[in-house]
């Protein structure tokens, strides 16, 4: 396929030129931006959270009688219907109500920069070695052993 020395050098050429526009650009393509600038996809869920807690509470359509019997009901019960103890059901009222912490991101991150430049010169340097190495392995004939 290759005849010469030149062909295979611009071959190895053209293949290093396009593994390295290849490792420059793919990044920026597959990162996606969103308009928002938030990266987190969960910003939009802790919003809308956030906006059903601040809300108004929902009318109640019972009569007054109704949420006054309800009223003294629910305070004459202080002890828990289910047995378990405050501590339990303080814990159980933590874990269904999680805490969103939203955090932005710091900014261009040098150190994976520097490991996706480290890596895509690796790369090159194992094609470039690889195809030296194919280039030369047929260049001399062995000794022809005899018997």
């Amino acid at each position: 396929m290759f005849r010469t020395t030149h062909t295979i050098r611009q071959a190895a050429t053209i293949l290093a030129l396009a593994a390295a526009i290849g490792a420059l650009t793919a990044p920026v393509a597959l990162a996606g931006g969103t308009s928002s600038g938030y990266e987190d996809g969960w910003y939009g869920y802790a919003v809308m959270l956030t906006k059903q807690q601040h809300q108004t509470t929902p009318l109640d359509g019972r009569s007054p009688d109704t949420r006054d019997a309800a009223a003294a009901a629910s305070a004459q019960s202080l002890a828990p219907l289910d047995g378990r103890s405050p501590d339990t059901l303080d814990a159980a009222v933590l874990a269904h109500s999680p805490v969103v912490t939203i955090v932005r991101s710091p900014g261009f991150q040098w150190s994976d920069f520097g490991i996706g430049v480290a890596a895509a010169v690796g790369l090159m340097l194992l094609a470039g070695v690889s195809l030296r190495v194919l280039a030369t392995r047929n260049r001399q004939p062995g000794p022809v052993a005899t018997a």
